[in-house]
């Protein structure tokens, strides 16, 4: 069970960080060629990555603000 609090994160930042690089080839894939294609691109991609990142740091505030929730109402239930 100790191991579960290390195992589900790092796995569902591995799949995260596989699926936005999915995510970011079929996207730029799908631009056509022309002038503007490579500045597509690159915003494509940006962007992918910082959708990316703002998942990750939510989801670890958000698993923060249970484990404080959790921990208070054990302290609760302790008095």
């Amino acid at each position: 069970m100790k191991h579960l609090r290390i195992i589900v994160p790092v796995v569902a930042t591995v799949g995260l960080t596989v699926g936005a690089i999915f995510l970011a080839t079929w996207l730029v894939g799908l631009v056509p060629a022309g002038t503007w294609s490579e500045l597509i691109k690159a915003g494509i991609i940006i962007f992918v990555i910082v959708c990316a990142l703002v998942i990750i740091a939510w989801s670890a505030y958000f698993t923060y603000i249970i484990r404080r929730d959790i921990e208070a109402g054990r302290t609760e239930k302790e008095e």
